[in-house]
């Protein structure tokens, strides 16, 4: 998820101010808005005199054909474009024309043939490096985020019950003590962190993905069940930079299904249905009336876990693959926060918030 561009914008009634001092709170890169803000000025300008070298094409057009209507001479062809209109070619008018014989105006409707070209160009990098920097802004932090960098110091939002925290069995000892999994012949398989899930654990597994499901049905959610692998173009809408290197698996295959096109495709796993789900309604508008509209995904998740060596090695936890169903709405207000996460009780500080997030809440007991 990104910011609307206009956000950036003062002439727009933006703020990057606003969003630098968020970037603050998240401690993370305030130059990216300072990027943000260059390039799409350069951008818009550079749209302008694009807009503009297209209505110059129809004048010189015009011109010619005004000249020739005349009977004006054509002039020599060896004449070239005076400098200082050269120079200014973008901000060109019909009366600095008028002067110049029909040869001269063809020569300045192939210098404005070339301009479109090299603007075009400029154009094509200056948008490469707004959505680049764009991509990597943070989303408006919620106003009860906590702004810290210890996540030591989150805050405790509600306390639901008895929370008093009792050693019993960990999860470990769980699915140990039911034969719920095999991690050695997972891991000899597919790699470290594999694991086959049996007996019991697949019916419970199923039990609750089902379960989850019905009450999430009852409560007007939409199942979806989303494909495993996204195109890039796509993920890059919906996934931070961080997550290519960290996160994603890449998948390389055939870009077509005709025999001999060599041509391939890269695409990525993903990391949760909600990246699909999130691209669902990519490029069409929503009417305000069929808002909020709510999902309840379904899918095998795939994560590198880089950076996890080490660390959460027993048991199904920090795994490469598995199970997950999450809500998601294309709409949010702040009642939603109530309805989604009623038993929450720490706030994190804003370290772990996502980019695209504007509050991450975790549940403990």
């Amino acid at each position: 998820m990104v910011l609307d561009l206009d956000l950036f914008r003062a002439d727009k009634d933006g703020n990057p101010d606003k969003i630098r001092e968020n970037q603050r709170k998240r401690f993370k890169d305030v130059a990216l808005v300072d990027t943000v803000v260059e390039q799409d000025t350069l951008w818009r300008r550079l749209r302008h005199e694009a807009d503009n070298y297209n209505k110059l094409k129809n004048v010189c057009s015009k011109a010619v054909g005004l000249k020739m209507k005349n009977k004006e001479p054509l002039g020599p062809e060896d004449e070239p474009v005076p400098s200082e209109l050269a120079e200014k070619l973008v901000d060109l008018t019909a009366d600095d024309l008028k002067p110049l014989t029909v040869n001269q105006i063809k020569k300045v409707r192939q210098l404005i043939d070339e301009a479109i070209v090299k603007n075009e160009q400029a154009l094509v990098l200056a948008e490469k490096a707004r959505s680049a920097a764009l991509r990597e802004v943070g989303n408006h932090l919620h106003e009860s985020v906590p702004v810290d960098d210890d996540e030591d110091h989150n805050k405790v939002e509600r306390t639901y019950g008895d929370c008093t925290f009792r050693t019993k069995y960990s999860h470990v000892d769980l699915i140990c003590m039911i034969d719920g999994m095999d991690g050695d012949r997972g891991s000899a398989v597919a790699g470290g962190r594999g694991y086959y899930l049996k007996g019991p654990a697949v019916f419970l597994e199923q039990a609750l993905i089902q379960l989850s499901l019905r009450i999430l049905l009852d409560k007007g959610y939409t199942p979806l069940y989303t494909p495993f692998f996204m195109r890039k173009e796509v993920m890059q809408e919906v996934a931070q930079l961080a997550q290519f290197d960290e996160e994603l698996y890449k998948v390389v295959g055939k870009g077509s299904e005709n025999k001999g096109d060599t041509a391939v495709e890269e695409k990525y796993l993903i990391a949760t249905s909600e990246q699909p789900i999130a691209a669902y309604h990519r490029d069409e508008w929503l009417p305000e009336a069929s808002l909020p509209i709510k999902y309840a995904g379904l899918s095998t998740c795939f994560r590198q876990e880089v950076g996890s060596h080490g660390r959460d090695t027993r048991g199904i936890f920090r795994v490469h693959q598995f199970e997950k169903v999450p809500e998601a709405l294309k709409q949010w207000m702040p009642a939603q926060y109530q309805e989604l996460i009623p038993f929450t009780k720490p706030a994190p500080i804003d370290l772990e918030a996502a980019a695209a997030a504007a509050k991450k809440n975790k549940s403990k007991k």
